[in-house]
């Protein structure tokens, strides 16, 4: 059985990516494992199928056992307490669990979906515990740098250079939607020999409508490796609901064969994203890709993920600072416009006094002023004779005293 077999009928392409489920793959990243558990007894509803490589125990042998199988009572009764507090609280877990392999030490994940607790376990090389203040002393200086910025391009660009600082990516950049979501690279951090994105546009199908939906729930996304093998749950379906498990908050979904393409084709073999939310919408993203594969921790990621809380946070603040900037630019610009075609002896030639103005006033690059069969362009304009047709067709179809288009297609 192949991806595309299981996952999706008919198979998914660039024609009907959009109608993907691509939040119930029942297919995880392989770099760890997924338990799907009835509480409380914490029984073993769901399971990937890599136990045997990373825990050295046949999912078969798994399945409708008690987690205390193979964790012993003390982790249990860490997780029961854990729970009981809350689980908005207490990601990660560090767990160490003793194997056919040895003592193997976890990071384990927890979160709720269709009525099972979810334990994602992600294998980390030590056994030390991490804790507010580490997470303090990896997020301060970045945040300071944060809030020390005035406008918004200096806000993205810390940001980019802070998130790269941690993860080491080769390349962070953001990427802001507009009204009708397509995208707009406006910040970049990364090495000097890679060519830029900076100024790069993108419609808004590079991001299907349930991918933005994802993108509103689980704030980070990392893909340690596009060249992964995904890996199947045992059974495909939650015994319980009959359906395949919802895995929108799970850290090691498995992504879309359409994107995993779509970065392929890009020369990236490692990314991450994190959600910029503003006004519980999907502001934009901080995008991350590295060449080769590269695996982030749980803990640095946890950074990166507050860091981006912290800019949506300054979003708000930054935006309006710039709008009350650009109006007062604008009272002033239009001031001097009145002043201008008051000691003019026509309207027109106010306008062509004041011609930089006149861009700024719009903030535009180019200006056609047509007046008494007179054509005068300013800055960068298309040809001349594609005005003139302009003209003649807003002649003869406008009948409107004002009309306009951000589209002349």
């Amino acid at each position: 059985m192949n991806q595309n077999d299981f996952l999706f009928s008919p198979p998914v392409d660039l024609t009907n990516c959009d109608k993907e489920p691509i939040h119930i793959p029942g297919l995880i990243q392989p770099h760890g494992i997924l338990f799907a558990l009835q509480e409380p007894q914490l029984k073993i509803l769901q399971v990937s199928h890599n136990t045997s490589e990373i825990l050295g125990i046949h999912p078969q042998e798994l399945l409708e056992e008690k987690l205390q199988t193979f964790l012993d009572s003390q982790l249990i009764e860490q997780i029961q307490k854990k729970l009981a507090e809350g689980l908005g609280t207490i990601n990660p877990l560090k767990l160490s669990i003793n194997t056919q392999k040895g003592e193997l030490f976890f990071d384990g994940i927890l979160h709720r979906s269709d009525g099972a607790l979810i334990l994602e376990l992600e294998p980390v090389t030590s056994k030390e515990f991490s804790n507010f203040f580490s997470l303090y002393h990896l997020i301060q200086a970045p945040i300071t740098k944060i809030q020390k910025t005035t406008t918004l391009n200096q806000l993205c660009q810390a940001i980019v250079e802070e998130v790269r600082k941690l993860t080491g990516f080769d390349r962070v950049m953001v990427y802001q939607f507009d009204a009708e979501d397509a995208g707009t690279v406006i910040a970049e951090d990364k090495l000097e020999e890679l060519a830029s994105y900076l100024g790069l546009h993108y419609p808004a199908s590079d991001i299907p409508r349930q991918a933005r939906h994802l993108y509103g729930l689980n704030l980070l996304r990392l893909i340690p490796d596009v060249n992964y093998q995904p890996v199947e749950l045992f059974p495909v379906d939650n015994p319980v609901t009959d359906r395949p498990l919802d895995l929108s908050f799970s850290v090691l979904r498995s992504v879309s064969p359409i994107h995993i393409e779509y970065l392929k084709n890009m020369g990236v073999g490692a990314s991450m994203s994190i959600s910029l939310i503003r006004n519980q919408k999907l502001w934009g993203l901080i995008a991350c890709h590295h060449q080769s594969p590269r695996y982030v921790s749980y803990e640095i990621r946890t950074a990166c993920e507050l860091l981006g809380k912290v800019m949506a946070l300054e979003l708000a603040s930054k935006e309006d600072n710039e709008k009350l900037d650009y109006r007062i630019q604008l009272n002033s610009i239009q001031s001097k416009f009145v002043e201008a075609i008051s000691q003019e002896e026509s309207f027109v030639d106010g306008l062509l006094k004041e011609r930089s103005n006149l861009l700024d006033l719009v903030g535009a690059q180019g200006a056609a002023i047509y007046a008494t069969e007179s054509l005068t362009l300013i800055g960068q304009t298309p040809e001349l004779a594609d005005i003139q047709e302009l003209i003649n067709w807003l002649a003869t179809t406008n009948d409107r005293d004002i009309f306009n288009t951000d589209c002349l297609l």
